[in-house]
């Protein structure tokens, strides 16, 4: 079935579909009803043009089976990809021009979240010799001091570990058998489902449970996982720009307001001195809905931000708040099914 799709997908793009259904999507979009069910006749016009915000995390080879990242040749010819057919915008000039509707066809934004050292030893010499500009999501406190996130910390915690069972864990304290990878990523993915729903100091010490019980004994460094500032400033001589993603990455759902005020507008001062450059742009960690608040988009305002990204799928028109702007992201490892899949997600929202 694999084989089936790359080859429809190869077909669609070397026959001409790809590049008539690019501009199909323009003018046309799924009808859905109110609770985001398919209505027919399942296709209305659309009123205006929108913008997609592509999502990325590290760019790398190391074929890490706990936090996958794009290949470093997939990127490549993902990047080619867009800058050949699509029209590649800043968030700023997305942000500017949606109040109005007036966005050229087939715009798209490049962002990367957290701030992997990857990012600037694999994705900037790609971004920067097709000269496309791209937005950075920094999680600030990893950098310079050899901390690394959370979720690193379970990253590696299951990583490395050789205990056979993680015992009395998560909801209802499962047992999760860890002899093979299939089952170690089984056990990652309840594990961080039950972090996520869990205020952050009980998140914190879940964790340093997690890591007792699978004998973890030495802390990842943060400083060969995460970018330093000289890397940083470098970047932004060449059209990265860079935006916050809060101190810690903590979900802003489930932390008090006076800390997600202290995460919001203390990583956004960091950045500042350190790249002598205004921070306007905001990422939300995780970024589920349930992750979003009234309060933090209030904060977000105040602190003088002019929009937030999501994980939330879709696309981006005039009606879209821009404290809750949609994103994808494009997991095909051949370049024929992504370029369908842009078209795809594009109709779907």
């Amino acid at each position: 079935m694999k084989h089936l799709r790359k080859l429809i997908a190869w077909l669609a793009v070397h026959l001409g579909a790809a590049g008539l259904m690019r501009l199909w999507v323009n003018h046309y979009r799924a009808k859905k009803t109110s609770s985001g069910e398919l209505e027919f006749p399942f296709i209305k016009a659309r009123r205006e043009a929108s913008a997609q915000i592509l999502a990325y995390h590290r760019v790398n080879d190391e074929r890490d089976p706990f936090f996958p990242a794009t290949p470093v040749e997939f990127f490549k010819q993902q990047m080619e990809y867009v800058a050949d057919k699509y029209t590649v915008c800043t968030l700023d000039e997305v942000v500017q021009m949606l109040p109005t509707g007036d966005l050229p066809d087939n715009a798209i934004v490049i962002t990367l979240d957290d701030g992997y050292k990857d990012n600037y030893v694999y994705a900037f010499p790609i971004l920067k010799r097709l000269k496309l500009p791209a937005i950075i999501f920094l999680a600030t406190d990893p950098i310079d001091s050899r901390r690394c996130l959370w979720h690193d910390r379970v990253f590696s915690a299951f990583r490395e570990t050789r205990v056979p069972v993680l015992e009395n864990f998560c909801f209802n304290g499962r047992d999760y058998l860890l002899q093979t990878l299939a089952q170690k990523c089984t056990a990652l993915n309840s594990v961080l489902k039950f972090l996520w729903s869990l205020e952050d100091d009980a998140k914190t010490q879940e964790i340093d449970r997690l890591r007792d019980k699978l004998g973890l004994v030495e802390e990842p460094d943060g400083d060969s996982l995460m970018l330093n500032w000289t890397e940083i400033r470098e970047m932004v001589v060449h059209s990265i720009a860079f935006g916050s993603h809060t101190m810690t990455h903590p979900i802003l759902s489930k932390i008090s307001c006076e800390r997600a005020k202290r995460e919001i507008e203390e990583s956004k001062k960091i950045i500042e001195a350190n790249i002598n450059s205004c921070v306007r742009h905001f990422a939300y960690p995780v970024g589920r809905r349930e992750d979003l608040s009234v309060p933090a988009k209030r904060m977000l305002r105040d602190a003088g931000y002019e929009c937030a990204v999501t994980s939330i799928f879709g696309s981006n028109s005039s009606e879209q708040d821009c404290f809750e702007l949609r994103r994808a992201t494009p997991w095909d490892q051949d370049i024929d099914s992504f370029a369908l899949r842009l078209s795809y997600f594009k109709f779907l929202s």
